[in-house]
């Protein structure tokens, strides 16, 4: 009898030790297939955020542009633009997407890569062609002033639509044209864009040419790359334009002793628009190795002077750069304003009629400092691959 009762026990026992056994290997099997469920699910995730970001990431963050700030996110790439005019406030901030179903209320969503775009400038047009991209060109304004010959035949053959002036272009040929963006310059107290504003199309703020050096400027080309779905190429010209700046920077600074005194631009009525010392071409002046005699003036854009202000510090001014769309008749020049008879400096002028001035040199500053380093020092002797300015006779 008690054999019986203690087998009895012992099948008890094994049964509970079974039915434990069997509970924790459920136990682990629905662990282990809840981890497997939660890693395919990350993985999905992860996949998805790579897709949303496809073409968007930065290999490394801006380290010029003060006006722009581009970081990566779940949902694409943040653009937080800031106020050239009031740096503590923002002008406009973006969301860069290859998600159409995305909406935001803290930013301008924009669905990349473009595929349409209408551009108000030059020097956009010029770099959609650098990076590849030109039959994104879907309109233009002022195509007088654009001197990039695919956007010029585009027009005559209609391929490309005039939507008229930059400052109050054609509506009605805009919402024909159905842009994917609108790319603007922004300008101080502007008032805003009316009409384009109520669209609906984001308008993309171009406030680069407010940046305080070449380089800061230059660097927003890898903006303009994630627009348009060529970041690669984008980032790769940069570095480019980077390495050779920089060098030709440095050989300036460590290889010359003597700046010459520089005066720029000529009067504009009762004014005379100089560069001011924090803006870009200020800074690359100074670059180039000269003596910029407004260095000191602030502002990272035009500075308006009187004429007798200029003429108080531009009387011994070694060197004489203007631009001009067209040619300069000096003696007109010096009949209209007589105190200019009595600056000596030898001129040099860059017609932005003829040369690409404009289009070339707000993404290629090492292109300018090279053509200026040869005007400033020309013992460095560069070979003359660009002129954009030249002596006049």
């Amino acid at each position: 009898m008690n054999k019986i009762i203690k087998l009895k026990k012992l099948s008890h026992i094994a049964n509970t030790l079974a039915v434990i056994f069997i509970g924790v290997l459920f136990v682990h099997f629905e662990s282990g297939c809840n981890s497997r469920e939660k890693t395919k699910a990350f993985a999905q995730e992860k996949e998805g955020l790579c897709a949303k970001s496809e073409g968007l990431l930065l290999s490394e963050p801006m380290r010029y542009a003060h006006n722009m700030r581009m970081e990566t996110e779940a949902d694409g790439l943040s653009v937080t633009i800031r106020n050239p005019w009031d740096t503590t406030r923002v002008l406009h901030r973006y969301l860069l997407t290859t998600d159409a179903s995305l909406s935001r209320t803290d930013a301008t969503v924009v669905k990349v890569p473009i595929r349409n775009a209408a551009v108000f400038t030059s020097v956009q047009c010029a770099l959609m062609m650098e990076l590849g991209c030109p039959e994104l060109i879907g309109g233009v304004c002022e195509i007088e002033y654009i001197h990039v010959p695919y956007v010029q035949k585009g027009v005559a053959e209609g391929r490309i639509i005039d939507l008229g002036n930059g400052m109050s272009p054609n509506v009605e040929r805009m919402m024909d044209l159905r842009p994917d963006v609108i790319l603007t310059t922004p300008f101080e107290n502007s008032g805003g864009y009316g009409r384009l504003e109520r669209m609906g199309v984001p308008i993309i703020e171009c406030a680069d040419y407010m940046e305080s050096s070449p380089l800061a400027r230059a660097e927003w080309v890898r903006f303009y790359g994630r627009l348009f779905g060529r970041a690669k190429e984008a980032d790769s010209l940069f570095q480019a334009v980077e390495s050779a700046y920089t060098e030709m920077k440095k050989r300036v600074a460590s290889e010359t002793k003597e700046r010459p005194r520089l005066l720029v631009e000529t009067p504009q009525g009762s004014h005379w628009y100089v560069p001011g010392g924090a803006s870009t071409m200020g800074r690359l002046y100074q670059d180039a190795g000269a003596d910029y005699i407004f260095s000191s003036t602030s502002g990272a854009g035009s500075t308006p002077l009187s004429i007798e202000q200029v003429l108080e510090r531009g009387m011994d001014a070694q060197i004489w750069l203007l631009k001009h769309h067209g040619p300069v008749d000096l003696r007109q020049l010096r009949k209209d304003y007589p105190a200019l008879a009595r600056i000596h400096a030898p001129m040099y002028l860059c017609d932005t009629s003829t040369s690409l001035f404009y289009e070339e040199t707000p993404y290629h500053p090492e292109r300018l400092l090279q053509n200026l380093v040869n005007i400033f020092h020309p013992e460095l002797a560069y070979p003359e691959e660009y002129s954009y300015f030249c002596p006049l006779e």
